[in-house]
Order: C-alpha cells, then structure tokens, then sequence
C-alpha cells in the first residue's frame, strides 16, 4: 500500500513539472521577435555623409569633430579645448564609424518619470551631437548607467522615450577629447626595422655617441647584398651590424618607445621637472620622409616611465621605462663579428703575405653573354699563375668571408709583427686587409685594415685561409703521386 502510495505521489508529482514545463514554454515570447522588437536604430548613415559629433561630457569639455570627405578619404579637424593638439587619425576613425550605426534597446515609451534613469533636467546629463551633410543633426542624452544590463540610458532630441545603449558602444562616444591625442612621439607610426635610414644615439651611459645607418645597396649586385647585413655602424667606428641583435634589441624597444604611455603636459614652461633641459641622451632618427630628434628625459617617480619630447616640441611624453635599456648596452655587442664580409662578385685579387712567401689570386668574371654555355656570369681564378678549380676557389672564399672574431682585446697591440697578412683588391680599386699575430693558446690577433690588433680570433680561422691557399698545390701533387 506505501509502495502504491509513492508512486501516485511521485506521478503526481511529474505531471505537475511536466505541466508547468509546457505551460512555460507556450508562454515564452520568440526570442528573436522580441530582440527584434525591443532593439531600435537611433542613428544610420553611410561613413561619407557624416558632417560632425558635438562630445558633450559629463565631466569634461565640451568638443566637436568635424569630418570632411573627399576621394582622397576623409580628413579630421578637431575644435575644442585642445584643439591645436596633434590627434589620432585612427581613434578620430573609430568615432566616424561608432557615430554613424547606433542602436540600443527600448526601455520606455512616453516615460513620465525620466528621473528614474537619470535623464531628468535636474540631472547630470551627458551627450553627443550627430550632424549629417544635410545638417540634420540627432542629439543623444545620456544619463545613468545600468550595470546589471550593462547599458546606459538615453534619450533622442530631447524626446521621453527611455532606451538603453550598450556600456561600450556609449563609452565609445563619450570618450574625452584627451583620448583622442596621438601617442606616436614621432607623429605617426614608422617601421624602424624597415624603414629607418640612419639612427644615432647621443649619448649611451658609457658617453659613446654611435650612429647606425641603412646600408645602400643601389649599386650592388644580388650576391653583394646578400653578403652584408642591413645596417652598418659609422661611429665610433665603421663596421657592419648585426641585423638579428639590432632588430631584436635596440629598434624593437625603440619602436615601441616611440608610442607613449601617456600625454603629461603641453607647452611646459618648465622642462627641468622632466629632465628635459639637459636630457640624459638625444635620439636622432631619419627615414625617407622624417628628420627628428627625440629628447630622453628623466624616470617618473614610480621608476616605470621616462619623459619624452621631441627636439623644438611642444609636448612631453611618458613612455615606458624598459624600452631604453638600450641606453645601457655595450654598444659593441651590436657589431657584427664577421671581420671581412665581401662577394666574390666583387673580388680583382687576393694575396697572402706569410714571411718573405707571396701568394696571389687573380680573379676574371666572365659575363653571361660572353659564354652561350652560361646562364649567368662566371668567375674564373689562377694562383700564382696557374688555374684554380672551382671548388679551391669556392673554399678559399668560404675561408676569407669567416674570420669572426670571438673576443674584443681590452688593450690592443699597436706594434706587433704580422706572421700572415690578407689582403683583398676590390673591383673598385680599394683594398681591404686582415693581419694576423700570434695572440693566446689556439688564438690569433687581427688587425683590420692597418688597425691595432683588437680582435682575437680562432687559430682554426687562419689555418682554413693557410689550406685553402694550398688546395691545389695538394691536389696536384696527389695528381703527380697517381701518375
């Protein structure tokens, strides 16, 4: 009898959620009829036709933007506060496209109490002005934000219907005109990996003025480009750069130095507050269509910022503190280690001096349309007047082009005796020179171009230019051995 007994109640039961279940469904409204039906267009324009926005915060001044469109694209001018200040074209982008799509949800028609959103004339109101090219202007008022349904209530040209605007795309108009000021300290975004033609960097903490330059590459050939970095050092002394390290380091974190944290004052009357009178270094970068110099203030007192103007600018920056460590590197750590890149290409001769022993190379290219065998120009080679074949001629290449020095001598040699002395005669005439002496234990000194000895280089390094030297005296003699 229980047994029956639960199980009525429990069927009962069932029937009863069923019952409840069904009744609750068949009075759910669709969802997309009611999103449909609460969601109202307030304004909807096409990009071109719209004339200006008239910001007027809440807790701020009052600003309009004004936008002018040609088949050039659109141009933005800025009335206001701060309207001689430089802006973001990209944010003032942002604003022309909130601008001209907005709809929120209907909340209330013909409300009789608009104190309840914060939108009576008692209340502190914000609102944003949009005017069409026809200069029908729509005015949105703005009152109390409902956190719960992440939205803030408005109102249309001052009429009672109560909607509610989504939190961001209200936030978005609202923005005060500060958020609109361009952050780039150069005034415009510029790829410095790519497009910078010479940086210099006055001064690092050691008290080095260094430059670095874009190499100019308009007169080299495919296989000349490929054999020298991107950028060389001119001072303090000239050398090629290490791309990777540079790119990694020193243009990466000054790239992003160049956008700002922060704004921290216009037309400063008093630049010794940031540093700025004597700045800690100058920065002077060109590109092909940029000439400035920028000033590195001192840190902000949080130690996370360092203020920031350009040379005869009228703003001071904050930017973030890490970007110039730089300013702290060992600027020869930036150097390529590569004592001798060159191209064969570029190649008239090449001799070795060891003792009273010389040994020359002879270099011939021979263009392609001078060989129907060829799709390409060809070099040919002698040593000591005899032929070179290909691959010894390959191999002393390969030897010449890696001397990589593995250390920095802290107290280089004026005056030591060369025990081997390279020398190369470029196409052009010039000549370039590497002199070795006898350094530590399976290490040798070099001297580039008639310098002091201020590099140490592996041992292996000369013994490869030695072998490569001897190749074909090697062969032939293995030649001479066979017959």
């Amino acid at each position: 009898m229980k047994k029956n007994t639960k199980r009525l109640l429990c069927g009962g039961c069932a029937v009863v959620v069923l019952g409840l279940a069904y009744a609750g469904l068949t009075l759910l409204p669709e969802t997309e009829e009611t999103d449909d039906a609460q969601t109202v267009s307030l304004v909807s324009m096409d990009s071109d036709s719209l004339a200006s926005v008239q910001v007027s915060p809440s807790d701020g001044a009052a600003y309009t933007v004004q936008f002018e469109h040609d088949d050039s694209g659109t141009t933005y001018t800025m009335s206001g506060g701060e309207a001689d200040a430089d802006y973001s074209e990209s944010l003032l982008q942002e604003l022309m496209n909130h601008a001209c799509s907005i709809s929120a949800r209907l909340v209330e028609e013909n409300c009789d109490d608009l104190s309840a959103y914060g939108l009576s004339e008692s209340d502190t109101t914000s609102s944003v002005t949009i005017t069409d090219a026809d200069e029908a202007a729509t005015r949105l008022t703005f009152g109390a934000s409902n956190d719960i349904l992440d939205g803030t209530y408005c109102t249309v040209d001052g009429g009672s219907t109560v909607y509610l605007l989504d939190s961001d795309s209200a936030d978005s108009l609202l923005q005060p005109q500060t958020y609109y000021r361009n952050l780039t300290v150069l005034g415009s975004y510029y790829s410095l990996s790519s497009e910078l033609e010479s940086l210099t960097i006055d001064a690092m903490s050691d008290g080095s003025v260094v430059t670095i330059q874009a190499r100019d590459t308009s007169d080299m050939d495919e296989e000349a480009v490929d054999s020298y970095s991107s950028f060389v050092l001119t001072q303090p002394l000239s050398c090629d750069a290490d791309d990777s390290t540079l790119k990694s380091g020193v243009l990466s974190d000054l790239q992003d130095a160049m956008t700002a944290q922060e704004i921290v004052e216009d037309n400063p009357t008093d630049l010794s507050q940031y540093g700025l009178d004597t700045p800690r270094a100058k920065l002077r970068i060109t590109t092909n269509s940029l000439d400035a110099t920028v000033l590195v203030g001192d840190t902000n007192a949080d130690g996370d910022g360092v203020y920031l103007m350009t040379e005869g600018g009228s703003t001071v920056f904050l930017s973030t503190a890490s970007d110039f460590n730089f300013l702290d590197d060992d600027w020869n750590d930036w150097r390529s280690t590569n004592l001798m890149p060159c191209a064969l290409s570029e190649l008239d001769s090449i001799t070795l001096t060891q003792d009273d022993m010389v040994s020359e190379v002879v270099l011939t290219t021979v263009p392609a349309d001078e060989n129907e065998e060829e799709d390409e120009d060809t070099i040919t080679a002698t040593l000591n007047g005899e032929e070179l074949s290909e691959d010894a001629l390959d191999q002393l290449y390969l030897a010449i082009s890696s001397v990589n020095y593995v250390r920095l001598v802290d107290d280089p040699e004026e005056d030591a005796q060369a025990e081997a002395t390279l020398t190369l005669t470029m196409t052009d005439g010039t000549t370039r020179s590497l002199a070795f002496t006898k350094g530590g234990s399976r290490e040798y000194l070099v001297s580039v171009d008639g310098g002091a000895f201020a590099y140490g280089v592996r041992q292996d390094d000369l013994t490869s230019i030695l072998e490569a030297f001897a190749a074909d005296d090697d062969a032939a003699a293995e030649d001479d051995a066979s017959e």
